[in-house]
């Protein structure tokens, strides 16, 4: 399955009063590695013809990470449904899974109902 890799630093703003990554920060990194993702592809949500909300989001927490702290954010497909797309994520620092988790977005239209993926998606993300 298709995979995108995003190098990112951990921000003060990321952290908690421990100083360790706060437990949201994670789901921002995992989609700006979707973003990405997707614009490497050639798709972009900003101009698609449905929007995509979370429906199912995890993480499992494995190692801290501290503000300034390089990591690589792996975003890889895992399905493509009729209506929706998931994905795995890991956030790792120095190599090593720090965070797993998955990422699941519907497609609905302006009626807020969920809609099959438009096709341009599809396409590229089976492709």
């Amino acid at each position: 399955m298709l995979e995108h890799r995003e190098r990112l630093r951990v921000r003060w703003v990321d952290t908690d009063a421990s100083g360790r990554i706060h437990f949201t920060a994670a789901f921002r990194y995992f989609e700006v590695a979707e973003f990405e993702f997707l614009r490497s592809l050639g798709v972009s949500y900003a101009k698609s013809e449905a929007d995509f909300p979370r429906v199912s989001v995890a993480a499992t927490y494995k190692k801290p990470l501290t503000v300034d702290q390089v990591i690589e954010v792996r975003i890889r497909l895992d399905r493509v449904g009729e209506r929706a797309v998931t994905y795995a994520c890991e956030i790792c620092h120095e190599g090593e899974p720090a965070i797993e988790g998955h990422v699941t977005a519907v497609a609905v239209g302006p009626d807020g109902k969920s809609r099959p993926l438009p096709e341009d998606l599809r396409r590229a993300l089976t492709s």
